[in-house]
């Protein structure tokens, strides 16, 4: 669903706003966007990708991390799991899941990112995070 074209998530999220208007502050509370929940979602998918916990052929599709060194102002605040992003000019590609998943990965801080392999942390992580709130650690 995130490979979808923009105009068509813009619809879907714009349902998802006026059933929520719809449905009241109750549900408001309690149910986040359409937009978050994708978001969710697909980093758990890439998080799941990234670290074999899927078919190889997807696993094959995402770039070993590249090795920093930290002395790089503009690296020091990456995180281990920072993934290369090809360069491309076709749209078709460029909007694909895994290169705007890859972006949002990329740009996660390293609290997100449990010590070892563990979806349920990671997910709970990424869910407050996106919310604004910190992270526990």
């Amino acid at each position: 669903m995130h490979s979808s074209a923009k105009y068509q998530l813009d619809a879907l999220d714009s349902v998802d706003r006026r059933a929520r208007r719809l449905i009241g502050d109750l549900a408001n509370k309690k149910l986040k966007s359409l937009e978050h929940r994708r978001k969710v979602a697909c980093l758990s998918v890439f998080y799941r990708i990234y670290f074999g916990e899927c078919a190889q052929e997807l696993f094959d599709l995402v770039p070993p991390s590249p090795f920093y060194h930290r002395t790089a102002r503009h690296r020091k605040d990456l995180h281990p799991y920072v993934v290369d992003i090809p360069r491309t000019r076709t749209e078709r590609f460029a909007s694909s899941f895994l290169i705007r998943t890859a972006r949002i990965w990329n740009a996660l801080p390293a609290s997100i990112f449990p010590s070892s392999y563990n979806i349920s942390t990671f997910k709970s992580r990424v869910n407050r995070h996106l919310l604004g709130k910190r992270a526990p650690p």
